[in-house]
């Protein structure tokens, strides 16, 4: 187990906390120091339900929280299932977002929602929790859970839980930004973390209304790592290019070229150079390597004279060359 911690003043944590089992650990040994950790910190704020006995003796996976504040964010990757045996009955007041990465999770009849509800990957729900629900997982589950104050978005999910696709742009926006948070957490200043935290609970909200405000300059750098992370998984796409990344997020491309402004690259610059990287391995895959024209068409560039023109300009030798060194 691995704890890192800071303070933002009297009363106000931030910092993270992570339990990892995987070759080194699994069962109690690992899945109760977290318990004890998310106890130990965030445990008067968002009491966690008694496990099942199945869940503490055969967990197998990771899960690693964030706490900025009063906001946590819990990431769950696991290939044991999880399931609680008792819950409280106090009532509680937090609003608590669930979004699927892998497998599913069942929330058995959360309040206001008139029946259980399940979520699977791609997929997320939010729901204001008076009084806590118990829950399953399939065995390969993959899960972020959000927890936020009530006062903060009760408003938007009181009495009308949400549900929705988590490839919304609101929802990518959303998941970039908490990306850059879990990488960054530990070294955040104090001011720096209340941003952060505020700009979850904005950007929560832009979730449930389908909309976030692309001119507010807290939310550039998500916007940009969202826009990276589609890029990333589109490279091969003869369609890929910064107006249609601009289109899938519902935003200018004036906007989406404006929050690379402050970066080392254009977006477009971004494209290229990934596109180049992916080239560069395929060129030298230990097995059925790709030929250089092969590589200029896979990733679209015009013709082999002008990859091989990109190529030495990133790499300062010719992709023949590159093959040739590697191998």
């Amino acid at each position: 187990m691995r704890s890192r911690s800071g303070f933002l003043g009297p009363g106000g944590k931030v910092g993270t906390f992570a339990v990892d089992a995987d070759s080194t650990g699994t069962g109690r040994g690992t899945w109760e120091p977290f318990i004890d950790t998310w106890n130990d910190r965030m445990g008067d704020l968002y009491p966690l339900p008694e496990f099942s006995a199945s869940t503490v003796d055969g967990f197998q996976g990771t899960m690693r929280s964030v706490t900025l504040q009063d906001t946590a964010v819990s990431e769950l990757w696991g290939t044991s299932p999880l399931s609680t045996r008792a819950v409280g009955r106090h009532e509680h007041d937090q609003v608590r977002l669930y979004v699927g990465l892998r497998g599913a999770v069942a929330l058995q009849d959360p309040h206001d929602q008139g029946g259980d509800a399940y979520v699977s990957a791609g997929a997320y729900f939010m729901h204001h929790v008076v009084r806590e629900n118990h829950f399953h997982t399939t065995p390969e589950i993959g899960t972020r859970t959000y927890n936020f104050p009530g006062d903060a978005l009760r408003s938007l999910v009181v009495r009308r839980p949400r549900a929705g696709q988590a490839t919304s742009p609101a929802a990518q926006i959303l998941m970039a930004h908490t990306s850059m948070v879990q990488k960054t957490v530990s070294d955040l200043s104090p001011a720096a973390a209340h941003a952060s935290r505020n700009a979850l609970l904005e950007l929560a909200k832009g979730l449930v209304l389908d909309h976030f405000d692309d001119r507010e300059p807290t939310f550039t750098p998500a916007l940009a790592q969202a826009a990276k992370d589609l890029a990333d998984a589109r490279l091969t796409d003869p369609g890929l290019s910064p107006a249609a990344i601009a289109a899938h997020l519902h935003v200018s491309v004036r906007t989406l070229q404006r929050a690379f402004t402050g970066l080392d690259e254009s977006f477009s610059g971004y494209i290229r150079r990934r596109r180049l990287e992916e080239a560069a391995a395929a060129l030298t895959a230990p097995r059925s390597p790709l030929g250089v024209s092969e590589a200029a068409a896979r990733w679209h560039f015009t013709d082999s004279s002008h990859f091989i023109r990109a190529f030495k300009k990133q790499y300062r030798v010719t992709p023949a060359q590159f093959a040739r060194r590697s191998a």
